[in-house]
């Protein structure tokens, strides 16, 4: 990590990965690559920079969550962001998170 961004808050580095990369990014790799301490911590995060983004003019959106067993999506509505641990339909526990990027 380079000097420039030793101060930077976790949001502050959550929006600057988002607005270069400009790709889906699923949030488990999120969770490593930024060092997150937990998935509650990257949630909150993620409903308060959808806000300040959305005040630049900028949308966040979500790829809903996915079993890898059985192909059932969940439904994802922004202001309730989960990450859900089991299929209701297979009950496996084999789940793609979900996934953001930013929408100009």
């Amino acid at each position: 990590m380079n000097n420039s961004n030793i101060w930077e808050t976790r949001r502050q580095r959550l929006i600057k990965v988002l607005k270069t990369q400009n790709i889906l990014l699923d949030l488990r790799n999120i969770i490593k690559e930024l060092e997150y301490p937990n998935k509650r911590a990257l949630i909150e995060d993620i409903k308060s920079i959808a806000k300040t983004l959305k005040n630049e003019g900028i949308q966040l959106k979500i790829n809903p969550s996915s079993c890898a067993s059985c192909g059932f999506i969940f439904k994802q509505k922004f202001d309730s962001l989960k990450i859900p641990s089991k299929c209701p339909k297979c009950k496996q526990e084999r789940i793609n998170w979900p996934s953001i990027e930013v929408k100009e």
